[in-house]
């Protein structure tokens, strides 16, 4: 047994690999923060663990504290299931929730080389472990708060001791497969299970042929996997209201479930050329991603397409892994989101699979060219591979990964991991803590164009910080308008002050209610580096590169209260100017919108309209350089287009 559990030396240099660089990377990239709405619901629900329920009331004026992805109805929690919250919850206990992935992702190593070893052999399970490791998806991936790494450790864990149990069939192999399976389904059901069926079934059918052997096995298996599905019913009828719905029918509707004709959020009804889309573009990031290697990601799959039929063992294993590869696939077909968002994310939990086939394929290629070419030695060949292993690393941590991390030509923050990723800084809370505010409420509100299918999504960088009973020194609440009056007699007790800007400057002005209105206090000062810049004039979010741009500038905060300006209203005023045929006017607005917008779709947009405007107002050298910049609908450049006018 001491033997069995000795770790090769690549798999612990592996191990300690992995588990450095997602902490490095968590720590520089993201800032130890949550980025993601889906990560930003974890930890919240990991707080309300914390406090001992699995949900709280609703805050008063709910609506101000609406946020994607959590149920607000009266009750207040994620829709997510209960099983990685609850692994967060032991980060918080420490004080360190981004500490769970890459502590997952090092054991997730360790468990893909007894996996190999299991199933194939010793040789093969190191180079499983070593994939692993060097896979710049999985590092990407495990370096966040998402739920997908937990998913795939204890998928992990679920496939080594199934084999384990094949072969010796204990209850102590049972319970651990069962508590793998079992809490991954507490952490993403549908996708585990999908991969889970063919392991099942080839573990049936051993199972029939040696009954008794294997009983005990069987009989603890099955028990905690009903255990960990029951806490999952009961979870349901607590929070949702039946044991059977889930948290995201409790939030969006029916539509938000699997099957053609759902809409999810996204208003068009899921349908065959839908799913065979998202399969395909899946499928090409998979390709480019998960090792960031020339030409493909796939090109460790080949080998096994020549493997000897003979080996009838081998090669039932691989049909084996790739079943649930395929049965994966399969089941997102249906699913209306399956989108490609931090690689194809939807199939993280398979990548064991993937990593197991490529390091058999990998290992069979110096068989396949003996056989084919007896003169060749094999040891040559294994040292042609690993330099080749190598060169392609090199290529995919040198070239690749930073592409992927730190794309060119684009300054939107869902295509930029190392750029306020996902629309979420820590800056913005980090200065108004260095104020050192008494207790507060602070209403944000971005100028930035609404989410198109979450328009309460903006206010992540607040939201994060919130806790569920909204005790803390300063709670964040999201802009509702003139319904922003319903939170003074809610928390009477704390100064209330409104963050207006974006994520790198803005303006904090103090509220008051004055009868039925709200009054505008004046606005605070910062400049101070590494915190966020606050502004005590709106004209300055803008560059103002040139007189007539600054007097357009004053004219419009003269005309409009400070408050009303964002892009959409800067977008609304060009159309007005635009009827009124004063084109000048409208490109002036289209300009102060660029400058703030990053989003490339509303970009593309406002500079559709900012081209007509310099063609009517005899600007046709401008003009030719925005059509130029999207005519190329496959290679937009969206960005940087005139520097000296701030976009």
């Amino acid at each position: 047994m001491k033997k069995n559990l000795v770790l090769p030396w690549p798999v612990i240099a592996s191990a300690l690999f992995v588990f450095v660089f997602t902490n490095l990377f968590s720590y520089f990239v993201f800032n130890h923060i949550p980025r993601v709405h889906d990560e930003i619901d974890y930890l919240f629900q990991a707080k309300i663990f914390k406090s001992g329920r699995l949900y709280v009331p609703s805050p008063c004026a709910k609506e101000s504290f609406d946020f994607p992805h959590m149920v607000n109805n009266g009750k207040w929690y994620s829709q997510y299931t209960p099983g990685y919250p609850f692994l967060l919850l032991l980060g918080l206990l420490i004080g360190a929730p981004w500490f769970i992935n890459p502590l997952l992702a090092s054991l997730s190593i360790v468990l893909f080389y007894f996996i190999g070893k299991e199933i194939y052999e010793k040789n093969i399970g190191i180079l499983t472990a070593v994939l692993g490791a060097v896979s710049i998806w999985f590092l990407l991936m495990s370096s966040t708060m998402m739920s997908h790494t937990s998913g795939l450790f204890f998928t992990s864990l679920f496939i080594l001791f199934l084999f384990r149990s094949i072969k010796n069939p204990s209850a102590t192999n049972g319970l651990c497969s069962a508590i793998g399976l079992g809490m991954a389904i507490l952490i993403r059901s549908y996708n585990v299970i999908l991969i889970s069926i063919p392991f099942l079934i080839y573990y049936s059918i051993k199972l029939l042929k040696n009954f008794k052997a294997r009983l005990k096995n069987v009989a603890v298996f099955t028990l905690v996997c009903l255990i960990f599905i029951g806490i999952l019913l009961i979870y349901n009828q607590i929070t949702n209201g039946h044991p059977l719905k889930m948290g995201y029918y409790a939030r969006y509707g029916e539509n938000h479930g699997l099957g053609f004709g759902r809409t999810g959020y996204l208003g068009i009804p899921h349908n065959p050329f839908l799913g065979t889309d998202k399969i395909g573009k899946s499928l090409k990031a998979m390709n480019k991603d998960l090792f960031g290697w020339p030409l493909s990601s796939f090109l460790a799959l080949l080998p096994l397409l020549w493997i000897n039929r003979t080996d009838k063992e081998k090669r039932g294993t691989d049909i084996l892994l790739a079943s649930g590869f395929f049965l994966l696939l399969l089941g997102m077909f249906f699913y209306w989101g399956t989108h490609v968002f931090i690689g194809a994310r939807m199939f993280f939990e398979s990548l064991p699979l993937l990593f197991l086939l490529s390091a058999h394929g990998i290992a069979e290629i110096p068989h396949l060219f003996s056989a084919k070419l007896k003169k060749l030695d094999q040891l040559k060949i294994k040292k042609a591979v690993a330099i080749v292993l190598i060169l392609f690393t090199v290529f995919a941590f040198s070239y690749s990964f930073p592409r992927w991390i730190w794309p060119s030509d684009t300054e939107w923050c869902y295509d930029r991991f190392a750029n306020n990723f996902a629309g979420v800084t820590q800056k913005i809370h980090n200065t108004l803590s260095f104020l050192q505010l008494d207790q507060s409420l602070v209403i944000i509100k971005f100028l930035y164009y609404p989410f198109e299918y979450f328009p309460d999504g903006w206010w992540s960088t607040g939201f994060l910080y919130d806790d569920p009973y909204l005790k803390e020194k300063i709670i964040y609440a999201n802009d509702k308008g003139i319904d922003n009056i319903k939170l003074f007699p809610c928390f009477a007790e704390r100064k209330i002050y409104l963050y207006l800007g974006t994520l790198e400057k803005g303006m904090l002005v103090p509220l008051k209610k004055e009868k039925n209105e709200i009054a505008y206090g004046e606005p605070f000062s910062l400049n101070q580096q590494g915190y966020t810049q606050l502004i005590s004039k709106p004209q300055e979010f803008f560059k103002i590169y040139s007189p007539d741009f600054g007097k357009f500038l004053n004219n419009l905060y003269q005309q409009n209260h400070f408050y009303e300006i964002d892009v959409v209203k800067l977008r609304e005023l060009g159309s007005n100017f635009i009827k009124n045929r004063d084109y000048v006017q409208a490109a002036f607005c289209y300009e102060a919108a660029l400058q703030v917008e990053k989003q490339p779709e509303f970009r593309y947009q406002l500079l559709n309209l900012l081209s007509t405007c310099y063609l009517k107002t005899g600007k046709k050298a401008e003009a030719k350089i925005v059509l130029d910049r999207i005519t190329n609908r496959n290679d937009l450049k969206l960005f940087k287009i005139f520097p000296d006018k701030g976009f």
